[in-house]
């Protein structure tokens, strides 16, 4: 049994709980890394006559291979079994695929009671005197809180992104839809902890977990004003989409660790015509995407960018998306820039009022953050 092999069984039992954590349960993608899981599992648990998996603060040992320097996916696998709980997992060689499934279905909603769940091939618990597989008492480990249902939405949002960008694949758009329905369903199970929610992202790729945090902002500000719940999505999945004109921007712009001079800021400040251009030619179902990615930068006033002649009001949801956008701009970090505590971000944000924001749309998003 080697290193390699048995870090790709890892591998794939933490993309499975992020998909099932994303997408819808039949999802093409959550069964597709679901069968290639039961296959891996079922083959190197018989080799080895069980598997056994250990989380460790901040590495996994996979039998007697530990892993101390793990990728994103790997930390936040390591996250989500220490919210269950569980620092130990072991799996037998004859596990079906249908336990499989309601293993890492189990993992990725965090929903009903541990004391139901009842497993066959699996034990798990914690690591005291766990050196074999007898040594874990059978079932689940004490209660903990629920896992959060956005965990691995950033990397499925960054396939999205990139799918759309380059092969201008309409099934993008449907994943972001999934992923919206998501957010939508979390809010009613998690009751708006907006915070929250944001913190669960991380710190992924900045321009993807952005996305994920403005697309969480104005699915409650949306929700929060009453618009019914299929304006709700679409306004969501513009929201996701509004900045994927910057997949176009030179990479070493995004990731540079120093503020941007003018000339460098001028090409940045394509990217909302930029993604308009691109979701023009991608059919969305609505022309929303298309609208958000270019009028998000234009502030309530006229000002900001691109420039527009028109003195029309622009979309509600570019006006959501706008505030939602400087918000987590402020509130994240950067190289260059620390990032600023609620509090003082609104009260930026404040001055901006009737100006830069809508202000009945900004007295609204700052009842939800209160």
């Amino acid at each position: 049994m080697t290193r390699d092999t048995l870090f790709s069984v890892v591998s794939d039992l933490a993309l499975a709980i992020q998909a099932a954590s994303a997408y819808p349960e039949n999802h093409p993608r959550v069964q597709e890394l679901l069968v290639l899981l039961h296959r891996r599992v079922q083959s190197e648990a018989s080799l080895l006559g069980g598997l056994n998996i250990g989380f460790f603060r901040d590495h996994v040992v996979a039998d007697e291979f530990p892993f101390v320097e793990p990728n994103a996916t790997l930390i936040r696998l390591i996250e989500r079994m220490r919210e269950k709980g569980i620092e130990k997992i072991l799996i037998s060689g004859g596990i079906t695929f249908g336990e499989m499934k309601r293993f890492v279905n189990f993992l990725a909603a965090g929903t009903g009671s541990p004391s139901e769940q009842a497993w066959e091939s699996i034990v798990y618990g914690r690591i005291e005197g766990a050196e074999s597989g007898g040594a874990v008492p059978p079932g689940p480990a004490p209660a903990s809180r629920p896992a959060g249902f956005m965990a691995g939405a950033t990397e499925v949002l960054k396939n999205v992104l990139v799918s759309m960008v380059t092969e201008r694949k309409k099934s993008g758009v449907e994943e972001g839809r999934d992923i919206v329905s998501s957010i939508m369903k979390g809010f009613r199970q998690e009751g708006m902890l907006i915070d929250r929610l944001i913190r669960l992202q991380g710190h992924d790729d900045c321009t993807v977990t952005h996305s994920l945090n403005v697309c969480i902002l104005v699915v409650a500000q949306a929700s929060h004003i009453g618009l019914p719940e299929n304006r709700v999505r679409e306004a969501g999945l513009a929201a996701l989409l509004h900045d994927i004109g910057m997949e176009m921007i030179p990479s070493g712009l995004l990731s540079k660790p120093d503020p941007l001079d003018m000339d460098e800021y001028d090409i940045v400040k394509r990217h909302p015509a930029a993604g308009a251009k691109l979701l023009r030619k991608i059919d969305c179902g609505t022309a929303l995407p298309m609208i958000v990615a270019f009028e998000h930068h234009i502030r309530y006033d006229r000002t900001g960018y691109p420039k527009v002649r028109t003195r029309e009001p622009l979309h509600v949801a570019s006006y959501m998306t706008q505030i939602a956008d400087v918000y987590d701009g402020l509130r994240s970090y950067r190289p260059y820039q620390p990032s600023v505590e609620c509090e003082r971000t609104l009260s930026i944000m404040k001055e901006g009022r009737g100006t830069e924001f809508e202000p009945r749309l900004f007295d609204g998003f700052v009842e939800i953050l209160s």
